[in-house]
């Protein structure tokens, strides 16, 4: 090598020891410092999986009771429209109070966020006091039925002693949106 013939012993000490230098900060700095970061960031991907892994039976008892409470609601709000029971509970409250059912027409659901809106007009003939009895037992019903609008019309005075009323009312029920709304196809 002829471009170290003329240089001391010290001053070729002194290049290597740069190239060395030149070597190990390049190695530190594009290959370690990444895999240091690397490291960090696994460490603490560790300590958050760690402590999921910790919280993890709690979160298990928590998931149990929002399911039985998701039972227990799911019946005021069912997954889907439910009409034909909706009638049958509705006819069986009227039965019982002695009044007769004209008419139970469900309109279109009304989308909302995350539910939909049935409305539905229902036309009865009945007595005060019974008309009052049937508002009172659908109130009870385990299942959300909302009256948003009633009339009491044309009396009939029936036996001079029973006035029967013409019972007009919308009402809305409530029903949980399908995860796959009807109309998209899945990609």
């Amino acid at each position: 090598m002829a471009l170290f013939e003329n240089t001391s012993n010290s001053s070729k000490i002194a290049v290597v020891i740069v190239i060395m230098i030149l070597v190990g900060g390049g190695w530190y700095y594009f290959y370690y410092m990444d895999m240091a970061q690397k490291i960090d960031s696994l460490k603490r991907e560790i300590d958050t999986l760690s402590r999921y892994k910790r919280e993890l039976p709690v979160l298990r008892v928590k998931y149990k009771q929002a399911q039985k409470e998701f039972n227990v609601y799911k019946k005021e709000l069912p997954l889907k429209e439910e009409i034909p029971s909706l009638l049958v509970k509705l006819t069986n409250i009227i039965k019982s109070q002695d009044v007769s059912l004209v008419a139970f027409t469900p309109g279109k659901a009304i989308p909302k966020d995350l539910y939909f809106v049935k409305p539905i007009s229902v036309r009865l003939t009945a007595n005060y006091t019974s008309c009052g009895a049937v508002f009172e037992d659908i109130a009870h019903m385990k299942r959300l039925f909302k009256v948003v609008n009633f009339s009491l019309s044309d009396p009939k005075i029936i036996n001079t002693h029973k006035v029967l009323l013409d019972v007009k009312f919308e009402a809305e029920t409530y029903y949980f949106k399908n995860k796959k709304e009807p109309g998209k196809r899945r990609k």
